[in-house]
């Protein structure tokens, strides 16, 4: 019998390590999960704002984009629009040599798309600020992105590549005020005057982007200990 048992082990034995020796198949497009890569191009997308405008990645090719991953009731989009942070980079991109276009684009699916789509509108209206808020609700584009967390940034050059993506500045607890490091300032910058964008990656800060089948408690509560730091 022990004899036996140990043969029929062997055997088994034998047979996985030839099959673990055997050529994979490639997998299939479908199988394939594909996501934004620093220096290649940016994934296109097509999408709708908050006034029913349709927006293609591919239409801004000869202008730098910057993407915001958004969400009006994460604390730390809260404190980046409402500490005045983000309002000033739109202003300094707005001075800039080459035109920059700033896109925020939503894809939170914890509630009904209606309700994601009044509340974010709202709160731009609601801060005077006149920006694109695109719906992503299926959460295609933010996958093809890789964005984990709100807000996570992504500056793509004028001939579509992704030059940088991760976080906002160097200081997610917003205490450091005009002396806080806006990497998206620097990597645009940096492609206006044709020098290769370092840092291209800095490890996002935030909330989770809240995305379809998200489970039910995805860390939108507010963070009390937040410094929502000085007006700029």
């Amino acid at each position: 019998m022990k004899k036996s048992f140990t043969a029929i082990v062997l055997s088994a034995l034998s047979l996985a390590l030839v099959a673990a020796t055997q050529p994979q198949p490639n997998p299939t497009p479908e199988q394939e999960k594909e996501t934004a890569e620093i220096g290649e191009k940016a994934p296109d997308f097509t999408l709708k704002d908050q006034f029913g405008r349709t927006h293609k990645l591919s239409d801004y090719e000869g202008k730098i984009v910057v993407l915001e991953w958004f969400n009006e009731l994460c604390p730390y989009c809260l404190n980046a629009w409402g500490c005045g942070l983000l309002p000033k980079v739109l202003e300094d991109l707005g001075e800039m040599k080459t035109k920059v276009v700033y896109l925020a684009v939503n894809s939170t699916a914890n509630k009904s798309k209606e309700k994601i789509f009044e509340s974010g509108k709202k709160f731009l209206e609601d801060i005077k600020i006149n920006i694109p808020l695109l719906s992503d609700y299926d959460g295609e584009v933010g996958h093809a992105y890789g964005a984990k967390t709100t807000p996570h940034m992504f500056v793509i050059d004028t001939e579509g590549i992704l030059v940088y993506q991760g976080a906002l500045s160097d200081d997610k607890r917003f205490k450091k005020g005009k002396k806080a490091k806006i990497y998206i300032l620097n990597a645009v910058e940096q492609v206006i005057a044709g020098e290769e964008v370092s840092p291209s990656y800095m490890k996002p800060w935030g909330c989770s982007v809240k995305f379809a089948k998200d489970g039910k408690d995805n860390g939108n509560k507010p963070n009390r200990g937040m410094n929502p730091g000085p007006l700029l």
